[in-house]
């Protein structure tokens, strides 16, 4: 049975989000606002989206497993109604199945059976292409991340409460409701930019060159493959190479 993560205790609730708010595509989106303010080329532009999206990917991953629990929290609390209103709506506006969503952040594409996007990131003009990168780095997200990490600081802040109270804390099952909600506000904004972003066909590999011993091993893998050797699963093949989940 999946953990709940909103009825962590204090401490384990500040470990779990921590890493939510380190992650790549925070610290890309700064590089692609610097990057707008100093008119960059179109070059420079694709090549910082292409990581920020792919930390917009690994964010995904990494919310995919606690999703459900998360949107059981904002519909039991009163406390969440307003943002609970804000998930519906996104539920309403979605063409995407939640299978697709997985197939998108997995590099697979949308599914068939799913609507698929119209509009192509690679064919925009270069102003358009600025105009969509404006409002991504101006994304509610971002300042939900910042709130998060304020909570965190406060906490950490805080950390030098007596033994005594923290071991009264952990027995009562006592959370941070600032962190709590701040997180939560946080997670309804990526399901927003998620649903804004499922109208776009991007695929960050598209116009880049296999170099040839890249295309050689991919070619003696998959002849393994089809061999009866060992294959392995994209968890396995993302550790081996230090990317995010």
């Amino acid at each position: 049975m999946t953990q709940n993560p909103m009825t962590f205790t204090a401490a384990a609730l500040h470990d779990w989000v921590q890493p939510f708010v380190e992650r790549l595509l925070f610290t890309s989106r700064e590089r692609l606002v610097a990057l707008l303010a100093q008119h960059a080329d179109r070059a420079a532009l694709e090549t910082e989206f292409r990581e920020f999206f792919e930390g917009y990917i690994g964010l995904g991953f990494s919310l995919e497993d606690d999703e459900a629990s998360l949107l059981a929290m904002l519909a039991a609390e009163e406390t969440f109604a307003p943002m609970h209103h804000r998930v519906k709506r996104v539920e309403a506006q979605r063409k995407s199945s939640q299978d697709g969503r997985i197939a998108r952040r997995m590099g697979v594409g949308p599914l068939i059976t799913d609507p698929q996007p119209e509009i192509k990131v690679i064919e925009l003009s270069d102003a358009d292409f600025r105009a969509l990168l404006d409002t991504l780095v101006s994304w509610p997200l971002f300042t939900a991340r910042e709130r998060v990490a304020k909570c965190l600081k406060e906490a950490r802040a805080n950390a030098y409460r007596t033994p005594r109270l923290q071991e009264s804390e952990q027995a009562a099952g006592i959370t941070d409701t600032h962190l709590k909600t701040a997180f939560l506000e946080f997670f309804v904004c990526y399901l927003e930019l998620e649903q804004f972003l499922e109208n776009y066909e991007y695929d960050q590999d598209e116009g880049l060159e296999m170099r040839p011993e890249v295309l050689e091993e991919w070619e003696r893998s998959i002849a393994e493959g089809e061999a009866g050797g060992k294959t392995y699963s994209l968890d396995e093949v993302a550790k081996e190479l230090g990317l995010e989940p």
